[in-house]
């Protein structure tokens, strides 16, 4: 059969009829081409389905459906301005204040972790380097194909750090992980990029540390590993890099703040998740 073309998601959704899939099938047994496609389409599909919107907190539904359906009985003129003395009607201002501030800072918070739970290889991937094989097993990822995954939430930057260079790719473990090397002649730096979020409790050996604007586990050594996770992507380097060289790398790959934002942030952004349910409301 010809190549699958535009039929890639068609076949990767299962939306073919049960002889196009056998055909399919059978022609991706022999057309790395194709192959490819699949591998990167599965790659994208997963990577999106990691993808969630954030919901209101139970107890901001719960007002919100508690209140009337009715509105209430429209008063006489003079018995509402009995009641709009200035310090009641201040009371009531700041009363109603402190309360949307204190609903957008528990709104404005991290967003909640996604995918499933993560403990990448460290072990492994070290050892690998030591072997210089950490980014020589598995299907080879085309330069091309980097280029396109790069613009598809996948990060595989030609260079890191300003002299890093990507020097090649690959899907390793069951396709599910892509694994890039770089390096600058000196030092090599090896990145794995995988769906999920980072299981703490998988961190023995490693200790929480600030890099730029990232917070990440180090754990020192030849070579040294960093890990962090961000909307729904676990990211591990290894490599023998200075410090200096990794935290540049660290600051072009996308992170998460601190947990702890300030007030005026934390708030700031509940404000924007808020109004956000509203318009789609």
């Amino acid at each position: 059969m010809a190549h699958l073309g535009s039929d890639v998601a068609a076949f990767v959704d299962g939306q073919m009829s049960e002889s196009a899939m056998r055909e399919a099938s059978t022609h991706l047994d022999t057309c790395e081409e194709c192959a490819r496609a699949v591998r990167q389409q599965r790659l994208l599909k997963s990577r999106m389905s990691t993808v969630g919107s954030p919901e209101p907190p139970a107890g901001l539904l719960a007002s919100l459906t508690s209140l009337p359906a009715e509105p209430p009985p429209r008063e006489r003129w003079w018995t509402r301005l009995g009641r709009a003395l200035p310090l009641r009607t201040g009371a009531v201002l700041a009363g109603a204040s402190v309360a949307v501030v204190v609903t957008a800072y528990a709104v404005g918070g991290p967003e909640p972790a996604v995918g499933d739970v993560v403990v990448p290889p460290f072990n492994r991937y070290a050892g690998n380097f030591a072997g210089a094989s950490t980014a020589q097993t598995g299907h080879v990822i085309p330069a091309a194909a980097m280029d396109a995954l790069d613009g598809k939430g996948w990060p595989c930057h030609p260079t890191l750090a300003g002299d890093l260079h990507r020097v090649g790719g690959r899907y390793s473990d069951g396709e599910e992980v892509v694994a890039l090397r770089y390096s600058d002649g000196r030092a090599t730096l090896d990145l794995f990029e995988q769906n999920g979020h980072l299981d703490r409790d998988g961190l023995d050996g490693f200790e929480p540390a600030r890099m730029g604007a990232a917070d990440v586990w180090v754990r020192p050594g030849a070579p040294m590993l960093v890990t962090w996770d961000r909307a729904g992507t676990v990211y591990t380097i290894v490599t023998d890099a200075d410090r200096d060289q990794v935290e540049r790398a660290v600051a072009e790959l996308p992170s998460g703040p601190r947990d702890k934002s300030g007030l005026s942030q934390r708030v700031g952004d509940g404000f924007s998740r808020m109004a956000a349910w509203v318009d789609a409301a």
